[in-house]
């Protein structure tokens, strides 16, 4: 048997190393801490982000970011080599899908291009003549200044005034600084649940309409992140996982927007290239049904 000398030996270890158990350690993907720590689609996107790197069949682990951030300041964080977020979930747009790395699969089914209003309670009937966008025009919305919806509306010549932070948009409309909050259905009960000394309802007669959808969107640096997260999404919609937690998330406010009963107005969205939805694939989407 050859011997070894101690250098030699050490030599060897070192050439070729024992693996410890945790060498195959789980990867972490931070998402942001938002400072809406209410943020009504944050449970579900979870539980979306959750499936799909579960169906992937690779080990993650989720954690938040250390601080709080603002929309604008996560698209800054992903788009960093050292940021400190890996993935976030949001609204569609040929910018992103140019900056980042988008997994075209609408976790909402496009419910977040389903807008119906928050009001002053006192004004509940607001839209009851509103028959058209043009008849919209005569009012005027509030968004906050970097969400994709403000550019939406206003390609469409709707009025919108704007505000740096979401809670500030709830204290505006109550203080009658626009006329109404288009929220998606996917938002608006928790919304207006969790801020009742406003004194807000949900308007009952219009909702506006425009395709989008809520994707996740990867850092650049994390290119196996996305390939993964989109092949556990595929397999969720191929074994039914995905439309099952839709349907325990999403279908009671559907039910309570009544949409069928609404008037639909379409507007445009200038934000979309030409393959930002994949269109042709009916089981990604929601209809409402009259």
């Amino acid at each position: 048997m050859k011997k070894y000398s101690l250098l030699g030996y050490l030599c060897a270890l070192l050439a070729f190393p024992i693996l410890p158990s945790y060498a195959a350690a789980t990867n972490v993907v931070r998402y942001p801490q938002l400072f809406n720590k209410d943020d009504p689609q944050s449970e579900y996107a979870l539980a979306m982000l959750t499936l799909g790197l579960q169906r992937s069949g690779k080990k993650y682990q989720l954690a938040t970011t250390d601080s709080k951030m603002q929309q604008a300041r996560v698209i800054q964080e992903l788009l960093s080599a050292n940021g400190q977020a890996d993935l976030l979930w949001t609204m569609t747009s040929a910018e992103r899908e140019a900056q980042l790395l988008a997994v075209k699969i609408p976790i909402d089914k496009g419910l977040i291009g389903w807008r119906i209003a928050l009001v002053k309670s006192e004004r509940s009937d607001i839209f009851r003549s509103v028959r058209t966008v043009n008849d919209l025009r005569a009012y005027t919305a509030g968004q906050e200044h970097d969400w994709p919806d403000t550019p939406i509306l206003e390609s469409n010549g709707i009025p919108v005034v704007t505000a740096t932070a979401y809670e500030a948009l709830f204290n505006m409309l109550g203080g009658r600084r626009f006329d109404y909050f288009p929220r998606s259905i996917m938002e608006i009960w928790d919304e207006r649940r969790l801020h009742p000394a406003h004194n807000l309802e949900v308007e009952k007669e219009i909702v506006l309409h425009y395709p989008t959808a809520l994707y996740f969107f990867v850092a650049p640096r994390r290119p196996e992140l996305a390939r993964d997260l989109r092949i556990g999404l595929e397999k969720a919609v191929a074994d039914g996982s995905f439309e099952k937690l839709f349907q325990k998330y999403q279908q009671p406010v559907i039910k309570n927007a009544n949409l069928g009963k609404r008037r639909v107005l379409e507007l445009g969205n200038p934000l979309l290239g030409p393959h930002s939805l994949p269109e042709k694939r009916p089981e990604l989407w929601y209809r409402p049904k009259n």
